[in-house]
């Protein structure tokens, strides 16, 4: 059914009707319709209660680069989506370009990637690709669904004492959302239809499956076929170590999102409005009372008007509105935006608002502090041959895409879809690291054909602009790193904030809590190494040889490895920057019920919510904590 109205609905149907832009009412309002303001807006609406969900871009549902799951890097850098945000590692410049992926701007959106830029470059940083669009950065992120940790959920119930976030509580909101988001797998006919990759994905197997060769390899390939890393009846899931396949948001090799469910709850005729192209600039509040309420937004209509999309160049000026929320405004813009909404606005540490001579609604020190991300970090090899899977393979959607018209033309059985129908990882190894603090699987070392370094302008052309390169590419979860800030560079609501992940050494050290998670990536690319090691194990299969091009064979010792670590990893799970927390802790910006603390009626719901990042894929829950999130809202009015 959600393909169905993926596929032929109007447009029009996203486009409420709205007569003017300085005189709306409703009862809710949703500022991001992403994984966080999606769901909650969807619920509420099939609630009966008129809501508004104001988006900042449009809806690209049309938009192959969005449907496609093999074009899932080519969409990160599509101009009607992108936006390029720019982050620090280190605040120490010099240490930060160290990083290969240290990007430097010549001139307004084009860029010089690495050392000896051009005089008069601009440095930027490290490139941090978000998405403007109907379902934010659901449109654009890798598909790949793996669920929270029953102690992400049980640890919030201990930090609050609201024992609605146990984890057998929890697992309801899941449920909630399986009714609107399809997962599948990748076709695994599409794996064994290259001999190349299938030797790569029996190493793998080799390397975690146990007994002597080949039996390690047959029982680790056995639990790849079987096994779903997200089982529900598996009581020990989150300690299971093994070689799994990777589930993603597909229907049927078309990426899945929450864009499916609003638009499908705006046909149903639900009383939801969708105010795309719409960005807002500050929250408004009533602070007549004792205490402040807040009471709508202001926000300017208008395509591409944040400075982080390239459109910005070409975009007209904004034309100003507002809206005015009854009952609640719940704020979703994400890790970054929702708190620079937030301190634009007054709320936030008072300190920083007053260095702009912003007026202090509610002084909250917490308010971008605790910012947290994995790390990330590959090992990759280049081949003698090419994948065969890849053939035709162009990633540009050109009529010369063989690829893509295999993926139009055919049904989602027996690899005839092919390459696009999967996000391009064959597997995953799940390992509990030496350096976990809790048995629980803390890296997940994804597997498949392509050249993936991390982000950088032009870095999807860079993975595919060969079919020889393979990459084992590490996902560190439940990293103990709290020191990221997101800070406003100035009051105009269109410019990026101050982003500084502050990583390792210069972060979170109390314990060794650096060196230990640094220490379980090294263990990681050990690991990737006797995966390629393995490879040459099974050369029945007729792979081709192959030569390490990162870290290389000169980085070879753990110290070396540490160094390399350090200077290269990378994230994309920005999270925690408005946590959940404690009454008596002074850092926490919101309750257990998503309230802001010392506010009335304003709610975050979004990645910021986190007072530890939980699991290991934060779209899985994000959405758990946005179908939570309208639950509890609508309890609290029963």
């Amino acid at each position: 059914m959600k393909l169905f109205y993926l596929l032929t609905l109007p447009l029009l149907l996203l486009s409420p009707v709205i007569t003017a832009a300085n005189n709306l009412e409703y009862e809710y309002i949703v500022v991001g319709s992403g994984a966080g303001g999606g769901p909650v807006a969807c619920r509420l609406a099939r609630n009966g209660h008129r809501t508004l969900l104001i988006e900042a871009g449009n809806d690209q549902s049309d938009n192959l680069n969005t449907t496609v799951p093999g074009y899932e890097g080519i969409v990160t850098e599509d101009p009607a989506v992108r936006w390029d945000i720019f982050v620090n590692h280190y605040e120490d410049q010099t240490r930060a370009q160290r990083d290969p992926k240290y990007t430097w701007e010549t001139a307004p959106f084009e860029y010089h990637v690495g050392p000896n830029p051009p005089k008069g470059a601009k440095p930027r940083g490290i490139l941090y690709p978000r998405a403007q669009s109907l379902g934010g950065c659901t449109t654009h992120n890798a598909l790949i669904w793996i669920t929270a940790h029953d102690s992400d959920w049980d640890n919030i119930a201990s930090l609050t004492g609201d024992t609605s976030w146990t984890h057998d509580n929890m697992g309801q909101y899941l449920q909630k959302v399986n009714e609107w988001l399809h997962v599948e797998p990748t076709d695994p006919t599409i794996l064994v239809s290259d001999q190349q990759l299938t030797q790569h994905c029996v190493a793998g197997a080799a390397a975690l499956g146990e007994g002597p060769e080949p039996v390690n390899a047959v029982r680790g390939f056995a639990n790849l076929l079987a096994n779903d890393p997200n089982s529900q009846i598996n009581p020990a899931r989150d300690s299971t170590q093994g070689f799994f396949q990777v589930p993603l948001t597909m229907t049927a090799g078309n990426r899945s999102s929450v864009t499916d469910f609003i638009r499908s709850t705006v046909a149903e005729g639900f009383p939801l409005d969708v105010r795309t192209n719409s960005f807002v600039t500050k929250i408004t509040f009533d602070q007549s009372g004792a205490i402040p309420k807040a009471t709508g937004v202001e926000f300017q209509d208008g395509e591409y008007l944040y400075r982080a999309s390239p459109r910005s160049l070409n975009s007209r000026p904004g034309k100003p509105g507002s809206a005015e929320a009854t009952k609640e405004l719940i704020i979703s813009a994400g890790a970054y935006n929702t708190p620079q909404l937030l301190k634009l606005s007054g709320v936030g540490p008072k300190r920083e608002l007053e260095k702009f001579n912003i007026s202090v609604v509610k002084d909250l020190p917490g308010v971008g502090t605790n910012l947290m991300d994995r790390y990330e970090i590959p090992v990759n090899v280049r081949h003698n041959k090419d994948f065969s899977i890849l053939d035709g393979c162009t990633f540009d959607g050109k009529p010369h895409d063989e690829c893509l018209k295999k993926w139009e033309n055919n049904p989602y059985v027996l690899s005839q879809r092919g390459a696009y129908a999967t996000n391009g990882l064959a597997a995953t190894l799940a390992v509990t690291s030496k350096y976990a603090s809790s048995s629980n699987i803390d890296m997940f070392i994804f597997g498949g054909p392509g050249n993936f370094q991390g982000y950088f302008p032009g870095w999807a052309e860079q993975v595919t602009a060969d079919h020889s390169h393979f990459s084992w590419y590490t996902l560190k979860a439940h990293t103990r790193n709290h020191a990221g800030t997101v800070e406003l560079q100035s009051t105009d609501p269109f410019d990026q904030p101050k982003i500084n992940f502050n990583y390792f050494d210069t972060g979170t050290t109390v314990g060794g809590a650096d060196d230990l998670d640094a220490d379980s990536i090294v263990q990681a690319i050990n690991i990737s190494r006797n995966a390629l090691s393995e490879y040459y194990n099974y050369d029945i299969l007729g792979g081709s040889p192959f030569v390490e091009e990162s870290p290389g064979q000169e980085v070879a010792g753990d110290v070396e490895l540490k160094q390399y670590v350090k200077d290269v990893a990378w994230g994309h799970h920005a999270s925690c920057t408005a946590p959940i927390g404690a009454t008596n802790d002074p850092l926490a910006v919101l309750d257990s019920e998503f309230r802001v603390h010392g506010v009335q009626n304003l709610r975050v719901v979004d990645a910021s919510v986190f007072p530890e990042i939980p699991g290991v894929f934060i779209m899985a829950p994000i959405y758990v904590v946005s179908e939570k999130a309208a639950d509890v809202i609508l309890n609290g009015l029963r």
